[in-house]
């Protein structure tokens, strides 16, 4: 596969591995999860107007109802992308770990901005710690079915003999939660290096 500039191949959308991918955004949603929590024991620590029992309820109340209906879409997306897995197509590129580490810093970042407006709007508003709690159990759930899911990627990986991927859109910071199209590529020889290791993005 040639190498071409990077400025070719901007708009081409990316073909990312589903497992790590899934694995890092679970990571990183757990990660926003405990932030959140530690702010909530932190303001209820020095007397500020934070309810234990309302964000309590609140997150156990959205990790059940988020993580139920994450475990159902995730169960689906597995089952329907191994079955209609199919070559990439030849309109897109491999992203290479330095456009990943690229496009999951802005992810964190763009989650940690909306995360502190949604607090700031919590405190203001007398919330009580609800937005916390309702954050952080959004963000745990999502995190765990997808840190669950991750290894079913790479399990079906191993069994399979090969490499799976999903199309990231170039201006997108994640791959979709719901079911998408998932590509398969026979592994490459233990002597091969996987398109996604080099510096510069191939084109399929």
């Amino acid at each position: 596969m040639p190498r071409m500039p990077q400025a070719t191949l901007a708009g081409l959308p990316r073909l990312v591995r589903v497992a790590e991918e899934v694995r890092v955004r679970g990571l990183t949603f757990c990660a926003l999860a405990g932030a959140v929590i530690v702010y909530g024991v932190l303001a209820w620590l020095v007397d500020e107007p934070v309810s234990p029992a309302v964000s309590g309820l609140s997150m156990l109340a959205v990790f059940v109802i988020v993580g139920l209906g994450a475990m159902l879409v995730s169960r689906r997306r597995v089952r329907d992308g191994l079955a209609a897995a199919s070559r990439p197509p030849r309109n897109s590129v491999y992203e290479t770990r330095a456009d990943a580490r690229e496009r999951r810093t802005r992810l964190t970042g763009f989650l940690a901005l909306a995360v502190v407006v949604l607090l700031i709007f919590d405190r203001l508003s007398g919330g009580e710690g609800r937005m916390a709690g309702l954050v952080a159990g959004l963000a745990l759930a999502v995190g765990l079915v997808d840190w669950v899911e991750a290894h079913a990627w790479h399990r079906a990986e191993r069994s399979r003999g090969s490499r799976l991927y999903v199309l990231v859109r170039a201006a997108a910071l994640m791959s979709p939660f719901g079911v998408t199209e998932v590509y398969e590529v026979v592994r490459p020889d233990d002597r091969e290096r996987d398109p996604a290791d080099v510096d510069a993005p191939y084109v399929m």
